[in-house]
């Protein structure tokens, strides 16, 4: 029997709509899916320091139709990357963050994201990346089913590099409903051979527009057989959009939860 204990932990001044979050050495790195700045919470003396992506300077909150939309967050070696979710063509766009460096480049998705609506015949209104992660050397990136086709597609992408040299395949899982609106995957992490995510149910129109949050669920997906073995609501209000593994061991395992 899974047993669950879910509790308030943090709250950080000075950043709204945070959707990607990782954790290393004591410190949070989160992006926000309305400003171009990647953060870096110091959780033991509660500091905020930020760093832009892009060569403008930080916004804060950039207007919606501007906004990057950067919504998921994943660390290889020493090297952040934050992923905007392609809902626009705005928003093909990833960055590449050096954790020494503090330097940014940027990567051109279009191509990548272009073919993941081909190979599973979506089309923009039902294409939204909210999670990339990886596993045994392959990306995986979740697609939000808050479209018309209610998409929840993992996309697993091989290959030498996101821009020009790359294989794609998915697959796609039925998640449950909260209030009879339709949860879609909002992000996950990997714990050995096993995909652990959050969805979330948001009565809205579509990809694009905000709706009534009607709550969040947590579960899991074995990545050796991409089936899922559970799924279960964890909230009735929350609209969880970031997750990842601070402690694990062989009977249980601690998750940190942005909403």
């Amino acid at each position: 029997m899974k047993k669950y204990l879910l509790q308030s932990w943090l709250k950080i001044a000075g950043l709204t709509a945070i959707s990607g979050l990782a954790y290393e050495n004591n410190q949070l790195q989160l992006v926000s899916d309305n400003t171009n700045a990647l953060y870096h919470y110091f959780i033991n003396n509660d500091s905020l320091a930020a760093y832009p992506l892009t060569e403008e300077p930080i916004e804060k909150k950039q207007i919606k139709k501007k906004k990057l939309d950067l919504e998921a967050l994943t660390k290889i070696d020493n090297t952040w990357y934050a992923f905007a979710s392609g809902s626009t063509e705005n928003r093909n766009k990833a960055f590449v963050f050096n954790k020494f460096s503090k330097h940014s480049t940027f990567l051109n998705l279009k191509d990548l994201y272009e073919e993941m609506k081909i190979f599973s015949s979506l089309n923009n209104d039902d294409f939204n990346i909210e999670g990339v992660t990886t596993y045994n050397g392959d990306w995986i990136f979740l697609n939000r089913g808050n479209g018309p086709k209610n998409a929840n597609y993992l996309f697993v992408v091989q290959g030498k590099n996101l821009i020009d040299d790359f294989n794609i395949y998915y697959f796609e899982f039925k998640l449950p409903t909260i209030n009879n609106v339709k949860t879609g995957f909002s992000d996950a992490t990997v714990v050995n051979n096993t995909l652990f995510f959050i969805a979330t149910a948001e009565n809205s129109d579509g990809t694009f527009n905000d709706g009534k949050i009607e709550g969040s669920i947590f579960g899991a997906i074995d990545l050796k057989k991409m089936k899922l073995l559970f799924s279960e609501k964890i909230s009735d209000t929350d609209k969880f959009e970031g997750i990842t593994v601070l402690q694990h061991s062989k009977r249980e395992v601690t998750f940190a939860l942005v909403a």
